[in-house]
């Protein structure tokens, strides 16, 4: 022990409490580690949402008023979700068509696909064309 530091006495006077400047300057490092887990914990239910497929929830809670946070990370995207969405209400719409209706349905389905096919024909062979004087003037 220093010299001239003082024991507490153990019948004595109760140590000090810390005073309010004491815990401020413990909760900094306390918040850093906190928004450091935290931030890990995101990452890792992420990488998991992702990889497995599923939707991971996280629910944390703040050291300094106890508050939650949560996290919601979607293992199927918004768009897949929409896309079963709105099969699943056109696979009803199509169940409760009636023969002649569902005809009719098939073959705009048909010049829809038809449609797309053209434009995607177009699509590619303007990207070609467009390619084709890049190559011409590389091989010169």
């Amino acid at each position: 022990m220093e010299t001239g530091a003082k024991k507490p006495d153990a019948a004595g006077d109760p140590a000090p409490a810390p005073s309010a400047a004491a815990a401020n300057a413990t909760q900094p490092p306390q918040q850093a580690l906190f928004e450091a887990k935290h931030a890990e914990l995101l990452s890792q239910a992420r990488d998991v949402a992702r990889e497995f497929g599923v939707d991971v929830h996280a629910i944390v809670f703040r050291p300094d008023d106890g508050t939650a946070v949560r996290n919601e990370f979607l293992g199927a995207g918004r768009e897949a979700q929409l896309k079963d969405l709105i099969g699943r209400a056109v696979a009803r719409d199509v169940s409760a068509m009636g023969a002649p209706e569902l005809a009719a349905h098939e073959q705009h389905l048909l010049r829809l696909r038809a449609l797309v096919a053209r434009e995607l024909q177009a699509k590619a062979a303007k990207a070609k064309a467009t390619a084709s004087p890049k190559r011409s003037s590389e091989q010169q």
